[in-house]
């Protein structure tokens, strides 16, 4: 493969961020000096006034001490801590909760998902999180598994929440009944009243957990055109409480504090307990994840999944093997999770996605002697082409309206093998894996 020559041209760094970022953190240092440069100013304002539901775990929920709590109650605790203020908290259903932010009896609320609706009662910080919806049934229930299948049917939700919301904008067809919680509506239905439950993914996974419903199941395909991005909100005009919040947030973020919350309340949420944990990725996709010479799974990849589950001390498998299978394998729930997979909007619809670990870029690839690489998509219209079968750029060339012109093959070793031997025009492969196999 030495004849091989290639140009990058995707997904380059943007070295002008990274300085913007430490303007950005030199300004929350100066703001964070000054509160605490000045303790008895920030000791002496009220606390600011929360509104907090009963029972929407693991954000917001009561516990045993009747104390407000939950990802979202110690985000927004920790976020106005950072700005040397207080949370006092006034818990209820959520329909009285967000009447109670409508009204100004409350400052602000921990979690709200943003919706048109929405907009012209409250103002919203950026979101922190991102939630799927979901479709929650009784175990046997084989004809629901997509929203259409919802229509002629009784479907609850909760009063007031997204997931309402959602479901009158669609107007499926379907009988909504409305349920002060989410706890009540998955009761009814597992009591047989009701043929589904619409709400988040997370909330019905915990809730299930918690009361023992169990003879109900989330079905496992996300609603298309039901994602949630939510935030923290205060009233219409409220601009000093937002800009408060929305700094907070930044700070806790920029320090820690998120990850450490996220990690406390969300990551045992889905991990099965009674079997190992098995982590898919490609068998041939080095120096990031590969078979070596020994038979066994390889690659940075490996190395970063055992470190996080010697960290957090789970029980894992990892099985390598062709990416298009991987990727199958996991959309069918065989296998509970990829180490390495590339972000695109097209795949947020199917899988859910952490924060990203590593940044690939991604090359055109030309024989020795045959001029420039291409370097735009136009000048990919006129070419053959090599892609892995399910890769990103396999995916990239399918939204254009290429695939015709592509050859799809196993790996990326296979699509450089194929173009040294003088077939096609280019391939399209990873910039580290080209310059492992060349």
């Amino acid at each position: 493969m030495e004849k091989i020559s290639f140009l990058t041209d995707y997904l380059k760094p943007n070295i002008n961020k990274y300085h913007q970022h430490k303007k950005i953190i030199f300004l929350m240092f100066i703001l964070v000096l000054s509160v605490f440069l000045c303790p008895d100013l920030a000791n002496t304002q009220e606390p600011i006034l929360i509104g907090s539901e009963i029972n929407y775990p693991p954000f917001c929920f009561v516990d045993f001490d009747g104390q407000a709590n939950g990802f979202s109650v110690e985000l927004i605790r920790a976020a106005l801590a950072a700005m040397g203020r207080k949370a006092a908290f006034r818990v209820g259903p959520w329909a009285e909760v967000k009447g109670w932010l409508e009204k100004g009896e409350v400052q602000a609320l921990p979690l709200v998902g943003r919706t048109p609706e929405r907009e012209s009662s409250f103002d919203f910080t950026f979101p922190y999180i991102s939630l799927h919806g979901a479709i929650v049934v009784r175990i046997g229930t084989g004809d629901i598994q997509k929203l259409d299948d919802l229509k002629g049917r009784k479907v609850a939700v909760m009063k007031g929440d997204n997931a309402e919301e959602f479901m009158r904008r669609e107007n499926i067809g379907a009988e909504i009944y409305t349920t002060i919680t989410f706890e009540e509506a998955l009761r009814e239905l597992s009591q047989g009243i009701y043929d589904a439950v619409v709400m988040q993914r997370l909330v019905a996974l915990r809730l299930i957990q918690e009361t023992g419903f169990y003879n109900l199941q989330v079905v496992n395909q996300s609603i298309d055109g039901f994602r949630q991005d939510f935030c923290f909100a205060v009233q219409e005009g409220d601009r000093d409480t937002l800009a408060l919040l929305n700094e907070g947030l930044a700070l806790v973020i920029a320090d820690g504090t998120y990850q450490h919350l996220h990690s406390k309340w969300f990551a045992a949420m889905e991990l099965p307990t009674n079997r190992r944990i098995i982590i898919g990725g490609d068998f041939d996709f080095p120096p990031f994840e590969f078979i070596n010479e020994n038979g066994q799974p390889d690659g940075f990849n490996v190395d970063l999944t055992k470190a996080i589950a010697k960290e957090m001390d789970l029980d894992i498998e990892i099985h390598l093997g062709p990416w298009a299978k991987i990727r199958e394998d996991l959309f069918n729930g065989k296998i509970d999770a990829i180490q390495g997979m590339l972000y695109s909007s097209e795949r947020d619809l199917l899988f859910d996605f952490t924060p990203p670990h590593t940044n690939i870029s991604y090359v055109s690839v030309v024989r020795t002697g045959e001029g420039n690489p291409p370097s735009s998509l136009d000048d990919l219209r006129d070419k053959q082409i090599i892609v892995q079968q399910g890769d990103i750029m396999h995916d990239f060339l399918q939204k254009n309206g290429m695939e015709k012109q592509a050859l799809l093959v196993e790996s990326q070793k296979d699509a450089l093998q194929i173009l040294a031997e003088g077939k096609y025009d280019c391939a399209l492969v990873s910039l580290r894996t080209a310059y492992y196999w060349i």
